[in-house]
């Protein structure tokens, strides 16, 4: 419903308002109603008047918007094919150019900001796996120590044990010695106590004191220790090494620590004989 329309609409309510008004005062004042009539039947010849010119401005002002609407669509029509025939300018040209590359730009950013979330995933998931490799390394090189002690000291035990065996095995050849030493004394005739100075039995005791190569012990001549004596030096079942006796008391004695095979400490138990 366009403007025209609705102005005529207002006006024929108006009318009828008008109209009805009318009616009612010649019911209510019945002198003169002939007069009245008339007088409002020409009102109403008149108002139809106005009507009929209203209707007719109306049709004529929607053939004029008819008109007016296919120009504007002829005139959108030419302006279109204007368009397209028209020749673009350079800066046109250029500009197409650049926004064509600009998508392409746009389209490579967007692959490339795929590919670098899926490195990014790709990262995070080789971190994970290389923390879990570190930790695994980690636990081997834990017991990778544990062993190397385990071993250090399961080698140390072996080169004690072995250093206790060369000790008797030494200790076995001087007896093999002094056996022969006995049987050719024995049998030569030879006095004796020429040699070198053994003790009567075995004999027992302890470092007292350690200080470089020197060491004293706790027991002396009463014990059976004379100058010159060769004594095993131990600990628990690991061998430390011989004490050489120089000098000798009746309680005590001191002499050289030699072929140790651990550092002597005090403490360290003295014998002649490891196997008794």
């Amino acid at each position: 419903m366009n403007i025209l329309t609705k102005i005529c609409v207002v006006v024929l309510v108006v009318l009828v308002l008008f109209a009805s008004v009318t009616v009612i005062k010649v019911a209510s004042v019945p002198q003169n109603w002939r007069y009245y009539y008339e007088l409002e039947k020409e009102k109403a010849a008149l108002h139809a008047q106005g009507i009929r010119l209203q209707k007719l401005l109306t049709s004529r002002q929607a053939a004029e918007i008819k008109d007016l609407r296919g120009r504007a669509d002829q005139l959108a029509i030419d302006l279109a094919n204007a368009k397209k025939a028209r020749v673009p300018t350079p800066e046109e040209l250029r500009t197409r150019e650049l926004a064509a590359k600009l998508d392409a730009q746009n389209t490579r950013l967007t692959e490339l900001q795929l590919n670098v979330k899926a490195m990014s995933e790709r990262n995070v998931t080789l971190q994970g796996q290389l923390d879990k490799s570190r930790e695994l390394i980690a636990r081997l090189q834990d017991q990778n120590r544990r062993t190397t002690a385990e071993l250090t000291q399961i080698r140390g035990k072996f080169e004690r044990e072995q250093g206790l065996v060369r000790a008797l095995q030494r200790q076995l050849q001087d007896r093999d010695e002094r056996i022969l030493e006995l049987e050719k004394q024995v049998v030569g005739g030879v006095v004796a106590g020429k040699g070198a100075p053994t003790a009567a039995g075995k004999i027992t005791g302890a470092i007292t004191a350690v200080e470089s190569e020197l060491a004293s012990i706790n027991i002396g001549s009463a014990q059976g220790v004379t100058r010159g004596l060769k004594l095993y030096i131990y600990r628990d079942a690991s061998f430390v090494g011989y004490l050489l006796v120089d000098d000798v008391d009746e309680g005590e004695a001191a002499g050289t620590i030699v072929e140790k095979q651990l550092d002597p400490m005090v403490g360290d138990k003295v014998t002649n004989d490891l196997l008794k």
